[in-house]
């Protein structure tokens, strides 16, 4: 079974899924891997993602960008004045709420900010029912931790509208942790993980305290005026004044060649994370002169060193919050697709310089891949023939385990997993590397008060993998949920079999 994972940013959108042990990111039908959060209402049709993004400006004035930002705002709310600032969208009052004002198949049509999301959820979910089936799709949201209750439910509504079944909401935070199993595996200590986001217009820090696989919100600080589209602009305006000398023309005041342009920084910047150098072409960009520019990531990388600063005071400050030192943070994550630039990690990097980054998933992926782990979890494991459970014995049945559960290792043996008193939820790994001649397995669950007496312990459940490559490698990972029950899969990684039980809470 299918378990999907949703990010819905401000300016973009990534889904992932969990399926047969593994967590990947589902591209949608033009093969990228993130869906911009854009909507366009043109004669014919409704236009989501890179097309209408695309089409931006030869439609402005229909076109819907940056939706998230007025979720549940009114329309006396300051934020809503300072979007129609730089929005060509028309934004009205109707009966207090506030409306977008688009023409759509010939015909005026006014939609809300719920609206607007619905339309981009429906798009991730076309996008899901090509990687899952046809159907309602299970699916865990991330969104921002100073989210309220009103905007959780908000965003909870819109996305079940579009047909997902959404399991559960989680932060922003809490799911790029998860993506790297961040105390899930190893929790015999204790330790502070700073997640660094840098959105399209906005960002934030988090310090995260980790403890027997629970996470806890030690600080937090957001600033919504500084993001990565500050970036972009600077580029833009780089390569609006080298337009202007080679042409000796002044471009500035034309929206349209302006917005070009915009574009054009955009993809050039998203080039320079990946390489040295990147071409940034553009057609008739301004009275009939086209224009072409080759962009070297130390130039790029000179031009935004004054913005650096921005990212490390925001850290410093969460670190005041936290009353914690550099020293204290032992991990670092950094999300989001404003910190794809090397220069931004390595910024980020020099100022904590004890803290080891975890860098194994993009950044822009990593919110959804965290989601995709915590939906997986949520909706259980299946059962085959070759899983056996005694019914009256597996029983967990508590908020925390009363006792160890253990992996039988040898015909006496047993190794803890779990801890005694575990609080849930938590999650741990176990790896056991077969012997060269063995191709078959019966992993053996226990659950005891003296990990040493393997004659007083209780069998909960038995996995048998079978035709397995000699000396395999088996990873099993064990979940125990909020709600009691344990979770156990155990995938063999050579020849990607699984087999998974959900030993449940009475």
């Amino acid at each position: 079974m299918a378990a999907f994972g949703l990010h819905f940013g401000t300016c973009s959108a990534c889904l992932a899924v969990y399926r047969d042990g593994k967590t990947n990111v589902v591209a949608n039908d033009l093969g990228d891997r993130v869906t911009p959060c854009v909507v366009a209402f043109t004669e014919h049709e409704t236009v989501v993602g890179a097309a209408a993004k695309q089409g931006i400006i030869r439609n402005a004035s229909n076109t819907v960008c940056h939706v998230k930002r007025l979720l549940g705002c009114q329309m006396d709310d300051p934020l809503v004045e300072e979007y129609s600032k730089t929005s060509s969208v028309n934004v009205v009052n109707q009966n207090g709420a506030l409306m977008f004002e688009v023409d759509h198949k010939g015909k005026p049509a006014r939609f809300n900010t719920t609206d607007i999301i619905k339309i981009i959820y429906k798009k991730m979910l076309e996008t899901a029912q090509s990687h899952g089936g046809s159907g309602i799709q299970d699916a865990v949201l991330a969104v921002p931790p100073d989210f309220d209750s009103n905007q959780r439910n908000l965003v909870t509504d819109a996305a079940t509208k579009a047909g997902f079944n959404i399991l559960r909401v989680i932060t922003e935070p809490s799911a790029a942790l998860l993506a790297f199993d961040v105390g899930q595996i190893d929790q015999t200590e204790g330790f502070k993980t700073l997640v660094y986001r840098l959105g399209g217009t906005s960002h934030e820090a988090v310090i995260m305290e980790v403890e027997h696989g629970m996470y806890r919100t030690a600080a937090k600080v957001s600033d919504c005026q500084f993001g990565g589209d500050v970036f972009t602009q600077v580029l833009q305006g780089f390569l609006m004044t080298e337009f202007n000398r080679q042409t000796r023309s002044d471009m500035k005041d034309n929206k349209r060649s302006v917005a070009k342009l915009g574009l054009a920084a955009e993809r050039c910047k998203h080039s320079l994370s990946t390489m040295i150098t990147a071409q940034c072409a553009v057609d008739s960009l301004f009275d009939g002169c086209d224009f072409h520019y080759n962009m070297s990531r130390a130039r790029f990388d000179s031009l935004c060193l004054p913005l650096l600063s921005k990212c490390t005071a925001l850290i410093d400050q969460v670190l005041g919050e936290a009353d914690c030192s550099k020293d204290d943070i032992s991990k670092l994550i950094i999300c989001g697709g404003g910190a794809k630039p090397p220069i931004v990690k390595k910024a980020i990097c020099d100022f904590l310089p004890n803290a080891s980054l975890l860098n194994s998933v993009p950044e822009d992926e990593i919110i959804a891949i965290g989601a995709a782990k915590e939906a997986a979890l949520l909706v259980g494991g299946v059962e085959s023939e070759n899983i056996s459970i005694d019914k009256e014995s597996s029983r967990v049945n508590f908020r925390f385990l009363p006792k160890a559960v253990c992996i039988k290792i040898s015909n006496e043996e047993l190794e803890v997993v779990l801890p005694q008193h575990s609080l849930a939820p938590c999650r741990r790994q176990h790896t056991l590397t077969l012997a060269q001649a063995q191709t078959d397995v019966a992993l053996e669950i226990f659950q005891t008060d003296d990990p040493a007496k393997l004659e007083t312990s209780e069998l909960l459940a038995k996995l048998i993998m079978r035709d397995l490559p000699p000396g395999s490698t088996i990873k099993s990972n064990f979940h125990l949920k909020r709600e009691g029950d344990l979770h156990i899969t155990c995938h063999e990684v050579t020849s990607d079999k699984c087999e998974s039980v959900t030993i449940p809470c009475p």
